[in-house]
């Protein structure tokens, strides 16, 4: 048997001609002259495989992975190596050389295609709901019995601005779309109901709290098939603050401290300290403000009781002694409460 192209009959025929006119005329790989990348103009995301994605890789790498959908490598070629040459980029036009190398028979061919990157500019569904203001959920900032004062929502703000500041740099839909002040309260406006939740969370952890969730039906999204919805999320905040003075069943207490799990309260005849649940919140009755602490002189002290005198009448009144109360000594000034006649040292 001979080549038809060069009459060669010393080689084996592969595919009807000699291995050496094979190889002259090998395609690699078949390559498009063209192709087209989608990037989101606003936050530079790439639509790749049909799906928006942060690609915090290199343009070259970018464009490999997109022409790897176009490529069909000659069934002949093992051990393919692909790489990309920018030589030119003009606006929405990027100028390339792909470079191919493989293994076919053996022998190690290379060949270099041209290449023309078209980019195209648009805006991704996440950016365009932020655009729009668009918005799953509201949470609902509001006090128990009162109204929220300037320092409490200074800090929510705070709070809000730097878990967003955290979660927006791996989601886009960590944002506040709106920020509504009304008498009772704040409500903010948040792109996704799992951010929201979150926020929810960090701000119940700072001021403890009661958390409501009421979900509405806002329309149906026919391609995926499922009702959409809106959810109004209230956190209302205690009544009282730390340091403020409770009842708590049969006990008068100073508020410890508060969490989103519990409230530790003082107790003022023991100075134990108990730990209460939220779903007790109702049982805690405010009976004095931090604001109401006075300074009363101690002018007597035995193994037994300490003798003050009364912040407003000036008479002595004698408490009994704790042995927290072991290092008082007599002419020092001490932090009273005042509750129901009765004078508490702290």
């Amino acid at each position: 048997m001979f080549c038809p192209q060069c009459g060669e009959t010393d080689e084996e025929l592969i595919d009807g001609v000699c291995k050496s006119c094979f190889l002259k005329d090998l395609v690699l790989a078949e390559i498009p002259d063209e192709i087209e990348i989608t990037i989101c103009a606003h936050c530079e995301s790439r639509l790749f495989r049909g799906k928006w994605q942060e690609l915090e890789i290199s343009d070259e790498e970018i464009i490999l992975n997109t022409l790897k959908q176009h490529l069909r490598v000659n069934k002949n070629a093992s051990n393919v190596e692909v790489s990309v040459e920018i030589l030119l980029s003009r606006g929405a036009n990027i100028e390339c050389l792909i470079h191919i190398k493989a293994d076919v028979f053996g022998q190690i061919i290379q060949q270099d295609h041209n290449l023309n990157v078209k980019i195209i500019r648009t805006v991704c569904p996440q950016c365009s709901k932020f655009a729009s203001g668009y918005y799953e959920a509201v949470i609902q900032m509001r006090a128990d019995k009162r109204v929220l004062d300037e320092e409490e929502i200074n800090e929510i703000d705070s709070l809000i601005l730097e878990k967003i500041d955290k979660m927006s740099v791996k989601n886009k839909m960590a944002y506040i779309s709106q920020r509504s002040t009304l008498k009772k309260g704040v409500d903010y406006y948040v792109g996704s109901y799992k951010v929201a939740q979150k926020l929810v969370n960090t701000l119940k952890d700072h001021f403890g709290g009661m958390i409501k969730e009421s979900p509405r039906l806002m329309g149906r999204d026919k391609s995926a098939g499922k009702d959409l919805y809106r959810v109004w999320i209230s956190l209302r905040i205690p009544y009282f603050r730390v340091y403020d003075f409770v009842r708590y069943e049969n006990l008068f207490g100073q508020i410890i401290s508060i969490d989103g799990k519990k409230i530790v309260i003082k107790d003022l005849n023991t100075l134990n300290q108990i730990s209460i649940q939220w779903r007790d919140y109702n049982k805690l009755e405010t009976i004095a403000k931090k604001e109401n602490v006075k300074k009363a002189i101690v002018t007597a002290k035995t193994p037994n009781f300490i003798q003050v005198l009364h912040p407003d009448t000036y008479e002595p009144v004698d408490i009994d002694i704790n042995p927290k109360f072991a290092n008082i000594q007599i002419g020092s000034e001490v932090p009273v409460i005042l509750i129901e006649g009765n004078v508490y040292i702290l």
